[in-house]
């Protein structure tokens, strides 16, 4: 993919495949008027456009309707895009959408790119490449968190941190180059553990965000929570539960899950990724059931959460033993593990003080998944920041504020006293800056954009 040329003017459809009620077609660039002239009447409309302003206008083909639509125009820079614009509100018909992209291209226009309508609005300045990856995020976003995640970086939550942790450093490089341009030694020496203190906090500061990374990651592609449990214990029922359907096979006999099933479903605004996984059997010589165990290990270490389901309705034994050596052999420190006593709705084989501190359920009675429910939307409460703190969800911001932090570490670690070394500490800090405009598009390279805009829809 090469970077799009935006002297031309695209046209492409904004909303979904598909047929429904309304579609929108858009196009945008310095011919956007004149080429929805040749075929929108009347054409007076285009002759001096009001920011903003819709018309209703007929759509032709060779002289006969094609449709009527309300049609917005956007002179630039006043558009999404900053370029003049125009949207053609039409029946979502997938026969008159074509047949308006078809025109479009007839009277000049060339077919947009994936991305390329933010692309142009991140040139022309009207989003930082920062809020414009979060474009994609919020278009993408499944669950209340994700989408509150994509919208602040689209309002410039991020963005704003950014630019506040890149102005302190400009601060401080300022400070040691005026002393090494200062030839005539007029400028006062450097306070140098003030200086090591600001860059101490402005390091901890970067590193603090970068943290974020992790709860963002949860927030954007949903919380991981591994089902594991001795065979038969009731995992697959339990996915079915919280499902609300017959997700996974259920049967009597132990050993019926042999592969692992994701279900993603959100709860409590947040997205949750629930894998059942195989029962543990190391005994065992069956090929399949052996990918089937390796694949549970693999789930285990993935886990943002585990829920280890147990059977109330009998002693714990083996089975139970060589779950609890795999989620601690497996699962990574600090990762939630919820205890679920499954079968309560029978006589329980244990006593109450073993069962304490779990979740008793039944999924023959649905007894206990609302309480379960319940405290699965609290567990993210751990993974998040303080309200209104700006959370990191891209992987390349996070690679980005490593390297920043990186730099200022080094930096830190330079010899104190006269021999201090200004001319080493000042690239230090111009590696920090770089990394962070990086971030925000002043100084990215292209095929950073290339790769960020490929992964839009084509028609935002």
């Amino acid at each position: 993919m090469l970077i799009p040329d935006t002297t031309q003017t695209v046209v492409a459809p904004a909303s979904a495949p598909g047929s429904g009620a309304i579609a929108v077609v858009r196009l945008s660039g310095p011919a956007a008027f004149a080429v929805a002239k040749e075929f929108l009447e009347p054409r007076k409309a285009f002759d001096a456009p009001r920011p903003r302003s819709a018309h209703l206008l007929a759509a032709r083909e060779n002289g006969r309707l094609l449709d009527r639509t309300i049609t917005l125009l956007y002179p630039a820079p006043g558009s999404y895009t900053g370029e003049d614009m125009v949207e053609i509100f039409c029946h979502g018909s997938p026969y008159i959408i074509s047949s308006l992209v078809n025109l479009a291209i007839k009277h000049g226009a060339v077919e947009a790119r994936p991305g390329e309508f933010t692309f142009r609005a991140f040139m022309n300045g009207k989003l930082d490449l920062a809020q414009a990856e979060a474009v994609n995020d919020l278009i993408l976003s499944e669950s209340a968190a994700a989408h509150r995640a994509a919208l602040t970086q689209v309002e410039g939550g991020v963005s704003a941190r950014i630019r506040e942790m890149k102005g302190a450093l400009v601060t401080l490089l300022s400070e040691l180059e005026v002393r090494l341009d200062d030839s005539y030694e007029e400028t006062a020496p450097l306070d140098l553990p003030a200086f090591r203190k600001r860059t101490g906090r402005l390091a901890r500061e970067i590193k603090d965000l970068a943290d974020s990374f992790e709860a963002g990651r949860c927030l954007k592609h949903g919380i991981r929570a591994a089902i594991a449990g001795a065979p038969n214990s009731g995992k697959s029922s339990l996915l079915n539960s919280l499902a609300g359907y017959g997700r996974a096979i259920v049967a009597p006999s132990a050993g019926t899950t042999r592969d692992t099933i994701e279900e993603k479903l959100a709860i409590a605004g947040f997205s949750f990724i629930f894998t059942d996984t195989a029962g543990i059997n190391p005994r065992t010589s069956d090929a399949v059931e052996k990918e089937g165990i390796s694949r549970t290990l693999k789930a285990l270490k993935a886990a943002d959460i585990v829920l280890w389901v147990q059977d109330a309705a009998r002693r714990p034994g083996a089975a139970d033993r060589r779950v609890r050596e795999a989620i601690a052999a497996n699962a990574q420190p600090g990762t939630a593990v919820i205890k679920i006593f499954n079968k309560s709705d029978l006589p329980p084989g244990r006593p109450p003080s073993e069962t304490a501190g779990g979740i008793k359920l039944s999924c023959r009675t649905g007894e206990g998944v609302g309480a379960l429910k319940e405290l699965l939307g609290k567990e993210p409460g751990r993974l998040l920041p303080a309200e209104g703190s700006a959370i990191i969800t891209s992987a390349r911001h996070f690679q980005a504020l490593l390297n920043a932090g990186k730099e200022l570490d080094k930096l830190q670690a330079l010899k104190s006293g006269k021999a201090f070394p200004l001319e080493l500490a000042a690239e230090h800090l111009k590696g920090a800056l770089g990394e962070l405009a990086v971030i925000l598009g002043e100084t990215a390279p292209e095929e950073i954009l290339e790769n960020i805009f490929r992964n839009f829809c084509v028609g935002k």
